[in-house]
């Protein structure tokens, strides 16, 4: 082969190569965003969700080039907000705090305008929360068993608060009454802060949350937590056992992470993952989960799509018992 025809060959290839990287579709290319990411949050400021978003867009500023800002959107155990992302555009602009109420829970209650496991692109895993039910540290019950006995007694005299109608909580509850054939009294609130505050003034005999929300509360003297509905005790709460240990079996660890619409395209989930990722590497992350207790999670969108379609298919087998 002579010289300039290999040389031809060469300019013909590089041609080519050319031609078909300016044909190639938008979202093949790498992408950065522009414009700023909203975060929606399902549930009144305060809240696990709440503070993971936020911190989460502290510790992103430096990494992420556009402003990330929290927006609160309360309402149906953070059904509305899970609803806005679903039929938002699946650009990586508008993301929201799932793996929660919203996408494991309600959807087994009743008719939601949105598949739980389908409409939505899960990013990243931030965390799980071990559901945790407390009491008034001057409540009547010395601990879970007391409760129970009580509940079984008189049906709908004990009360508990939780985070919504059909949220993970309410769920919780069901489950625990459908296993021990007690009758509780359900009263559903508009996030933690509002169950919390409810706890502590009485108007609630006891109330589900996340240690996160909790531990305030119980630091101080004014909480006490009598079981956690998780597979393990937690280290921060070496004394309070599990519902295992008292001889319940329930496990439903409340998860959160960052989900986006379906349909997003693989260059952007890899950005806004590999950029979460790093703000949870960050010194401001890495506080804020030592002061407030989070049990950080991390998973990729695969893994945490598939804990979320195990989640909702086993609250569904619960409540259909």
């Amino acid at each position: 082969m002579t010289s300039q025809r290999a040389g031809a060959i060469r300019r013909r290839a590089a041609l080519g190569l050319l031609a078909a990287t300016a044909i190639a579709p938008a979202w093949a290319q790498e992408w950065t965003p522009t414009q700023p990411i909203t975060i929606l949050v399902g549930f009144a400021p305060g809240g696990s969700a709440d503070q993971i978003a936020r911190q989460l867009s502290f510790a992103a500023k430096g990494i992420i080039p556009v402003p990330v800002v929290v927006v609160n959107k309360v309402g149906a155990a953070g059904a509305i907000a899970a609803q806005a992302v679903a039929e938002a555009k699946p650009d990586g602009y508008t993301l929201f705090v799932g793996g929660g109420s919203e996408t494991t829970a309600v959807g087994n209650f009743k008719a939601l305008p949105y598949d739980p496991r389908k409409s939505f692109t899960p990013v990243i895993k931030v965390s799980r929360a071990p559901s945790i039910l407390a009491v008034r540290a001057d409540a009547r019950f010395a601990d879970m068993k007391a409760l129970l006995a009580e509940a079984k007694q008189a049906p709908e005299k004990v009360s508990y608060g939780s985070t919504g109608e059909g949220g993970i909580f309410h769920a919780t509850g069901v489950v625990l009454e459908r296993q021990t054939g007690v009758k509780l009294l359900h009263v559903p609130y508009k996030g933690a802060a509002d169950s919390m505050t409810a706890l502590l003034g009485g108007q609630v005999d006891t109330a589900f949350g996340a240690y996160e929300e909790m531990k305030p509360m119980i630091d101080a003297g004014r909480a006490r937590p009598l079981a956690l509905f998780s597979r393990t005790r937690l280290p921060a709460l070496p004394n309070t056992p599990t519902m295992s240990e008292i001889g319940v079996p329930i496990v439903l660890d409340n998860m959160k992470g960052l989900m986006g619409p379906a349909g997003m395209p693989a260059p952007v989930v890899r950005y806004l993952h590999d950029s979460f990722r790093k703000a949870m590497q960050t010194p401001a992350w890495k506080d804020y989960v030592a002061k407030s207790g989070l049990t950080e999670d991390y998973a990729d969108g695969a893994a945490f799509q598939k804990e979320i379609v195990d989640a909702y298919e086993l609250i569904g087998k619960a409540i259909a018992k």
